[in-house]
């Protein structure tokens, strides 16, 4: 696996640097390291590819399945030191509850940034519909006026 690229909205890889300077060569480290290797055929599709990629974290001791602090109905995909994770490899339309998540976290102090990963080239994870880099940065752009979370968004292939 390899990181393809970021975007870093609203200087969220300053903040990251400055609240959890460890935690960002921890998270680089994890998603730019040629051994670990994402398994494309498993079964289940996307879910369990998701899954792949949260457990070389939780091998890092992040903690999976946190409760989002404001609404805990909801679950960040994983959580270290209050440094939320969402894990959006899967279909496009599905940033938009990580956006509420993040958002609403932000807005009542319990968190300082969020982090997504996404793909970098849709085609090489096996389909065009993917949550890739461009179309989370389009997303973005398109609330920017309300949505004040600074964001790292790290793009990956396998």
């Amino acid at each position: 696996m390899e990181v393809y690229d970021e975007f870093n909205y609203r200087n969220a890889k300053s903040v990251l640097k400055k609240e959890h300077p460890s935690l960002l060569e921890e998270i680089y480290s994890i998603l730019d390291d040629p051994k670990n290797k994402l398994d494309l055929t498993s079964e289940g599709k996307q879910r369990q590819i998701s899954k792949q990629l949260q457990n070389l974290f939780v091998d890092k001791s992040w903690e999976k399945e946190v409760s989002v602090y404001s609404i805990p109905e909801l679950k960040y995909d994983l959580v270290k030191d209050k440094l939320p994770i969402e894990i959006e490899i899967g279909h496009k339309r599905l940033v938009y509850a990580d956006f509420f998540e993040f958002l609403a976290d932000y807005s009542n102090g319990h968190i300082k940034l969020g982090i997504m990963i996404v793909t970098g080239e849709p085609e090489r994870f096996g389909h065009t519909w993917h949550n890739s880099l461009d179309s989370t940065k389009r997303k973005i752009k398109a609330i920017e006026k309300v949505f004040l979370v600074p964001l790292l968004a790290i793009a990956i292939n396998p």
